[in-house]
């Protein structure tokens, strides 16, 4: 018996009309699951983003002994300029250090009158060619047991505290997601089944006169289908609303300068969206297929 567009519309209408509470209960658990979808997408994208530009831009500082001579402080310099791990060496005397100290604490005006150039030690800014976590580590290691260094500072912790934070939230927020979806596939399947118990005596007739089981199948199909696709198009505006709140809350929160860098770019959420859109179509075709394939003979 070959499926007729009309009859299609029709039986999928009255499926997704005849309980109407069902049918919106299965698509706000979709939709809610789909968005901490995209969510956890965006977060682990601009964590990833913070993390990778602190990591370009590693770099350690070597701080030498105040009353280091000339002779030595040239010894320090071959070993950092030598060292094949090392990309540059800058050394930033007691002028250079003091500017920077002063951009820092403008405004502060007591540490300013209190400190002066001769207080503050000299370093060496150090670049290393490779900026992974464990190779900046290694060579600070190394560095604070050489002799007429005083000490030797580097971002690493800090790399990885953000790195252990993002990890712990996306393995949190991708859970919580697994579970929702498993709800919304049972909240789709119930439905489908619930539809298709209400219409046994028409689907029996319509076995009795012929209709394969895909012309039974396709309208029931079509309404998960549909139940899916209204949910994940509701998370796709929610990923778009997401990104915009994530933006306002970093440029308006207080003490989060050290965040400043975790940025979503358009392509991120392009990609969030994608997986929204990908788990939606996963998520509505199975529960259905599963549904129709489990509940047919009724």
């Amino acid at each position: 018996m070959a499926i007729n567009g009309n009859y299609v519309f029709r039986e999928t209408t009255a499926n997704l009309t005849r309980n109407v509470t069902l049918t919106v209960a299965s698509v706000l658990t979709v939709f809610v699951s789909l968005a901490i979808v995209g969510t956890t997408v965006l977060v682990r994208q601009g964590a990833q983003n913070l993390t990778r530009q602190f990591e370009n831009g590693v770099e350690f500082i070597v701080y030498v002994e105040p009353d280091i001579t000339p002779a030595q402080l040239s010894d320090v310099k071959a070993s950092l300029n030598e060292n094949p791990s090392i990309d540059t060496a800058t050394y930033v005397g007691r002028d250079e250090t003091y500017a920077d100290f002063k951009k820092l604490f403008k405004g502060q005006d007591t540490m300013l009158e209190n400190v002066r150039a001769a207080d503050l030690p000299t370093s060496f800014r150090v670049r290393p060619k490779d900026s992974s976590v464990e190779t900046v580590q290694g060579l600070v290691n190394y560095y604070r047991k050489q002799p007429n260094v005083f000490e030797v500072r580097a971002a690493t912790d800090v790399i990885r505290q953000m790195k252990g934070m993002s990890d712990f939230v996306n393995k949190g927020l991708f859970a919580f997601a697994v579970f929702l979806l498993a709800a919304s596939a049972l909240l789709i399947l119930n439905t489908i089944r619930t539809a298709m118990f209400a219409r046994r005596r028409e689907i029996e007739v319509m076995k009795l006169v012929g209709a394969t089981n895909w012309f039974i199948r396709v309208p029931f199909m079509l309404e998960g289908f549909i139940q899916g696709l209204i949910g994940g198009v509701l998370a796709i505006g929610f990923v778009f609303l997401a990104r915009g709140w994530i933006d306002d809350l970093l440029k308006k929160g207080d003490g989060l300068d050290l965040l400043q860098s975790f940025s979503i770019n358009s392509s991120d959420v392009w990609l969030a969206c994608m997986w929204v859109g990908i788990t939606a179509i996963i998520l509505s075709v199975g529960s259905s297929l599963l549904a129709t394939r489990r509940f047919l003979d009724v």
